[in-house]
Formats: C-alpha cells, structure tokens, sequence
C-alpha cells in the first residue's frame, strides 16, 4: 500500500490518509476500522456522553480513526473479520458507523431498524451478527469513500449523493444490504482507478 500526502483536515492533524495504486485495500480497511470498532477508550467515552448526538461522536470517532490509522496491522487475517462480525461487535459500534455517514439518530435508526431507546440498550453489550455486519458495512463504505477522495468530509458527502452509476440511489441507501455494499465498493473502486463518477 502505498503512502500519499496529508489532505484537508488530516493535514492540519500531520496525518496522511492511505491509498493502495489499485485503489483502497479492503483488507486493511477491515482492519482499521475494527481497531476504531472495538477500541476500549472510544467506547467508554460514547458511554459517558450525557447527550447523545452522532455530531459529537463524529468528533470523538475521527480523532480515533487518525489515531488508530497508524496502527493498523500490515498484514490483517481476512477471517478475523468473519470472526468478529459472529462474536459481535461492541453495541457502541451503532453509533460509532452511524456517526461516519449519518447526521441525525432517526437516520441511524432507520439505517438499523432500531429505535433509538433499543441502540442504547445495546451500549456496553455485544450486537448480534446481523447489527454487526450493518455496522461494518456503513463504517466499511465510509471509509473506502475517505481513502478514494482523500478526506472524511469528501466520504460523508458522497455517501448522501445520488449516483448515476448507482442507479440514482445514493450509497447511504444501498448499504443496508450486502449486494449494495458490493456495488457501492465496486463503483469506488471504478473511480480509484480513473473511471467516471
């Protein structure tokens, strides 16, 4: 994977943002967003919040993504996401992938079928596979959009954006299920290598 300059924000952070010359590198992102996932110190800190509001978990969750971005393992076990995905992330995740796409609670509870007094039940308790993978797969697009346009803002846009080669649904509408998810990561990956948006 090879290394290219800070871009917007994270430049003023002295951070670079990664990007493999074929594009994005799932694995590595898998592996990256579960160090963000499953870090101890951002989910006691979503606990702790008195109100709960995805802009502000936003804040806390992209100060955890630059900071764990270094400490990603450079050869991450592809089933360690199988595995982890069954076991179950943690409940906070909900809020964590919310946060990375989405502005409001309605939205991320409409994203997981969930009322907002059921996602904060979940807090300091395992999801069940399928929260889990919905998670992964908000958090997962999000991210692959990042290291495509080479800034977190650039990713939150786009992920709202009616997209042609999506049939004019938007990637945020498409990820709810893993067929969407595949096309929204094929479609980034088109635009990694050149293609039209």
């Amino acid at each position: 994977m090879a290394v290219i300059g800070a871009v917007g924000a994270e430049a003023e952070l002295g951070h670079e943002v990664l990007l493999g010359s074929g594009g994005p590198d799932s694995a590595s992102i898998d592996a990256w967003l579960l160090a963000v996932l499953e870090d101890e110190e951002l989910r006691q800190q979503v606990r702790q919040l008195k109100k709960v509001e995805l802009a502000t978990v936003w804040q806390l969750t992209r100060s955890f993504l630059l900071l764990r971005h270094s400490r990603v393992p450079a050869h991450p076990d592809p089933l360690d996401v199988h595995r982890r995905l069954i076991a179950g992330l943690a409940g906070e995740s909900l809020l964590v992938s919310s946060s990375m796409f989405l502005d409001t609670l309605s939205e991320a509870e409409g994203f997981f079928e969930l009322s907002f007094k059921t996602i904060k039940s979940r807090l300091g308790r395992a999801l069940d596979t399928a929260a889990s993978e919905r998670a992964m797969r908000g958090a997962r697009a999000t991210l692959t959009a990042a290291e495509v346009f080479g800034d977190f803002e650039a990713a939150r846009a786009y992920m709202h954006t009616s997209n042609y080669a999506l049939g004019g649904h938007t990637p945020a509408e498409l990820i709810k299920t893993s067929e969407g998810e595949r096309i929204v990561l094929n479609e980034l990956q088109t635009q990694a290598e050149g293609g039209p948006l």
